[in-house]
């Protein structure tokens, strides 16, 4: 009888540990710790009937803007202007991550994140749907940390 009940237990554990794969999944990111967790599923849906995008880089720099622009085209999106009076299925905001403290080598720091969010209502970002962060150097120079934060982005959504 103990065997039995034993193997019971398993099948039920077993079964509760399937169930969160076949429900539905959920949209966004959540925060715990100082580290993001994005459900990459339920993104990569989104994004796939996502049409609009709207590119944002802070501090503004040109030369960002460009390359996020370019990011928007590789994604067979069109690029919508921030101030529409219909907001983007997409915004893409490119962070520098402010430098704070002393920084003893060799390991990298993180240097940028990009953040997706979903459209959104007028004047205010939509809910964060997938977080990219980029760790290297601090004296790499800023365009080098745009073209990787990119491709490693780029690589995130194949």
């Amino acid at each position: 009888m103990i065997r039995i009940h034993v193997v019971l237990i398993g099948l039920a554990v077993s079964s509760a540990l399937n169930l969160p794969a076949q429900t539905p999944a959920s949209l966004g990111c959540t925060e715990s710790k100082g580290y993001y967790h994005c459900n990459d599923v339920a993104f990569l849906a989104y994004l796939k009937n996502a049409n609009t995008v709207t590119v944002e880089s802070k501090p503004f720099d040109r030369g960002t803007m460009k390359s996020l622009s370019d990011l928007a085209r590789a994604m067979n999106k069109t690029e919508a202007p921030q101030a529409a009076e219909q907001p983007a299925d997409l915004t893409i905001v490119l962070e520098k991550t402010p430098e704070e403290g002393m920084f003893y080598g060799p390991g990298g720091r993180e240097l940028a994140s990009l953040y997706v969010y979903s459209k959104s209502r007028q004047g205010t970002l939509g809910q964060l749907i997938w977080v990219e962060e980029f760790f290297g150097q601090p004296d790499m120079p800023w365009p080098t940390v745009v073209y990787n934060i990119i491709r490693q982005f780029k690589d995130s959504i194949k």
